[in-house]
């Protein structure tokens, strides 16, 4: 039968409502900021080393301000202060620009397409199933890429110039053209003659002076003064000038002329050579173009660009590809260019034709280019491709030194903010320190709820594997206020001084089992500083492995934090108390590392994304009883009014020795071996620091005595009978 009135400490409403609002504003970013790192463009070896450095300013920071807030009693002010700085740190996040790293493709032009080419370092980095979903698309399918393409050399903007036909940058200081043609034909038309010729020399080569007309080609009518050595027509031309023009498709050179025995006297076969110097329109390159590309005059000076001012370096357009075209051989990925577009509007299309004979050793289109499309699966394509050949020196920008500097700030923030609030609760809790997990699952029911909703969130206003985390900061920000409210209302009682708290401390830490406990400490931060940073990477990778993956991925994460807090953290937080009393810290502590070696074991062997979420249950032995272990152990043995030093001590050892090595060490294993391989190696080592633990806590049992004498016992808080008896037996028990 349920109580009448459930009876509510109202005195520990505040503190638990700062539990569930600061997890629930931190766990939107914290989840996800290693992957969203990874986003920005930092590579797993650039993210090791950041949350290496990281928790080395928590090692710094957090017995610093601790000492501070102790001598001058100022802890809730701090408390605060720092809640407001890692809400500025993170939102500021926000407003990183990605690392700006360009992603390029190479143009390859072909006789009859072209086509971009991006190559990865490694086949297997390859992903096929982005490869295989744009091939599959429709037909008319296209997505538009903005292009700039280095042009390194004059003869690749002479093949802009005459397969793309662009001449805007090619011929326009030309104003005339001089060769030889050779008449073959000769016939009257409405009082004008048409000199038909098969044969033209430009140059020095000789070239078969076809044209075009119709739609879409330029008309040549371009005047010319024409010398030949046959007698009737030089008299037939006199001064006239004779204008080039195209008739069925070969060049003819038209002469209006009213005297009609001159035409008679030519009219039929006629056989002659002429010398023709044709004046061509300033400003009208297209012309020039036009009479190459008919003759095929690509060897001729003539027709080689020739522009008054420097080429430009780089050719912009807009890029249209046909996403059917897609395809992935050896190491590289193919689509075909469709069409272009100039600035000015403008559509070419970018082939490029046989090569003469002669031109054999000539290349004449190969060039690099920088490229942002409109379809997100064609970038994520190109820009994995660049990133695999990236190197760890390229990723200090401006971009890192801002990432950097605010995950500095931030992190400062959260160490302080967490230290601090261990030590209020547990002052709050006074002699009833056994409670603290059930405080602190609060904060495990905020960050479970949220990371859950924010990886759903993520993914439906998301496409593809590029991720939108605008949500991820809202969230953060809105639940951060609301902590600094609700923290204004808890009351910090003070507690008595040590009399001299260096003194209590260092006899603290040369106690033996004290430097057994860091060293655990330590061990657990390693284990804890990968599945922080490289968890969910791992899950990415493994969710790559489908071609579906990358649709579902966050909500996949966030359903792996939900499972960790809710059946790991909570129960076991709830039942911590009655757990570490029954079983004892030590063994409590040989638990976790095991617990830690079956998860990385199992997440070694996992190829579904889905098998993670049972593995999430060990969660409850990792996080839920570690932690409750971990804070209760140090508060126990610290000196009277040292609990902040003290709680920062553990606490930066944990992140900032134990945490920080885990993230290096795992940040070059990922990088080297994978995620499989190197939970693998985690697996094994958090194995054999259970056995060592327990070895040495056996041992430790045979010196308990003697341990006690040598001061161990002389900082214990007598003020805290209970939990103070309980782990002297742990030792007395032992022996």
């Amino acid at each position: 039968m349920w109580p009448s009135k459930m009876k509510v400490n109202k005195k520990l409403l505040p503190i638990k409502g700062h539990f569930f609002l600061f997890n629930a504003g931190t766990a939107p970013l914290v989840s996800y900021l290693s992957t969203y790192a990874r986003q920005l463009g930092f590579t797993s070896t650039t993210v090791g080393l950041i949350y290496t450095v990281l928790p080395v300013f928590g090692l710094i920071a957090k017995p610093l301000f601790g000492v501070i807030a102790d001598r001058l009693k100022i802890q809730k002010s701090l408390f605060i202060l720092f809640q407001v700085v890692t809400m500025v740190s993170f939102l500021a996040i926000y407003f990183i620009p990605e690392s700006g790293a360009k992603v390029s493709v190479e143009l390859d032009c072909g006789d009859s397409a072209t086509t971009l080419r991006s190559c990865y370092d490694s086949a297997d980095q390859i992903d096929k199933c982005k490869v295989s979903s744009l091939s599959d698309s429709s037909g008319n399918s296209t997505a538009t890429c903005e292009m700039s393409c280095g042009m390194t050399s004059p003869k690749m903007w002479q093949t802009v110039c005459e397969h793309w036909h662009i001449p805007k940058y090619c011929y326009s200081d030309a104003r005339h053209i001089d060769y030889t043609a050779f008449i073959n034909n000769v016939h009257a038309n409405d009082s004008c003659v048409y000199m038909a010729s098969n044969k033209v020399i430009l140059d020095g080569f000789s070239y078969v002076p076809s044209c075009r007309v119709g739609s879409g080609y330029v008309d040549i009518n371009e005047p010319c003064s024409l010398d030949c050595d046959n007698q009737n027509l030089a008299n037939l031309i006199g001064s006239n000038e004779a204008n080039m023009t195209c008739l069925d498709k070969m060049l003819n050179f038209r002469v209006c002329n009213n005297n009609t025995q001159d035409l008679a006297n030519i009219t039929g076969d006629s056989y002659s050579k002429c010398q023709a110097s044709c004046e061509l329109a300033p400003h009208a390159p297209w012309r020039l173009m036009e009479i190459c590309e008919g003759w095929g005059a690509d060897a001729a000076q003539t027709c080689r660009p020739g522009t008054p001012e420097p080429l430009p370096a780089s050719l912009a357009f807009t890029g249209t590809v046909t996403l059917n075209t897609f395809m992935a051989e050896h190491k590289c990925v193919y689509v075909h260019l469709k069409q272009i577009q100039l600035e000015d509007g403008s559509i070419h299309y970018p082939y490029c034709g046989s090569k003469a004979a002669y031109q054999i050793g000539d290349e004449l289109f190969h060039s690099t280019c920088d490229i942002t499309c409109n379809n997100e699966m064609v970038n994520e394509l190109f820009k994995s491709a660049s990133e695999s050949h990236a190197d760890d020196s390229t990723q200090y920008s401006m971009q890192f030194w801002l990432f950097f500097l605010l995950m500095i700030i931030s992190w400062v923030g959260q160490a302080v903010v967490v230290t601090f609030a261990d030590a209020i609760c547990f002052n709050l809790l006074g002699t009833k320190i056994s409670l603290y997990g059930k405080q602190r699952l609060w904060g495990s029911v905020g960050f479970g709820l949220f990371s859950l909703l924010t990886g759903v969130l993520i993914d439906a206003f998301s496409s593809g594997a590029v991720k939108n985390y605008t949500v991820a900061f809202v969230l953060m920000f809105v639940f951060l206020c609301g902590d600094v409210l609700v923290s204004c209302y808890i009351k910090v009682e003070s507690t008595r001084m040590s009399v001299n708290m260096m003194a209590d401390i260092g006899s603290l830490l040369t106690s033996l089992p004290t430097v057994v406990f860091l060293l655990w400490t330590v061990a657990v931060g390693l284990c804890t500083g990968l599945i922080w940073q490289f968890l969910f990477w791992h899950i990415e990778d493994i969710a790559g492995l489908s071609c579906d993956g990358a649709a579902y991925v966050k909500t996949l994460q966030g359903l792996a934090s939900a499972i960790q807090t809710f059946g790991g953290e909570i129960p076991f937080m709830f039942v911590s108390g009655h757990v570490i009393q029954k079983f004892g810290h030590t063994n409590t502590m040989s638990l976790v590392l095991f617990g830690f070696g079956v998860r990385f074991l199992l997440y070694s062997v996992v190829t579904d994304p889905w098998w993670i979420l049972p593995i999430e249950m060990f969660q409850g032995i990792t996080f839920g009883m570690f932690y409750p272990t971990m804070t209760s152990y140090a508060t126990v043995v610290s000196p009277p009014g040292s609990e902040t030093t003290v709680q920062g001590l553990v606490g930066a050892v944990f992140e900032g020795v134990g945490s920080s090595l885990g993230s290096f060490i795992g940040g070059r294993l990922y990088a080297a071996y994978g995620g499989w391989n190197t939970f693998l190696y985690f697996g094994i080592g958090a194995l054999v620091a259970c056995a060592v633990h327990a070895l040495a806590q056996l041992a430790l049992g045979r010196r308990a005595h003697l341990d006690a004498d040598r001061g161990y016992t002389s900082v214990i808080k007598y003020g805290q009978e209970n939990d103070t008896v309980h782990i002297l037996e742990e030792i007395n028990d032992a022996s």
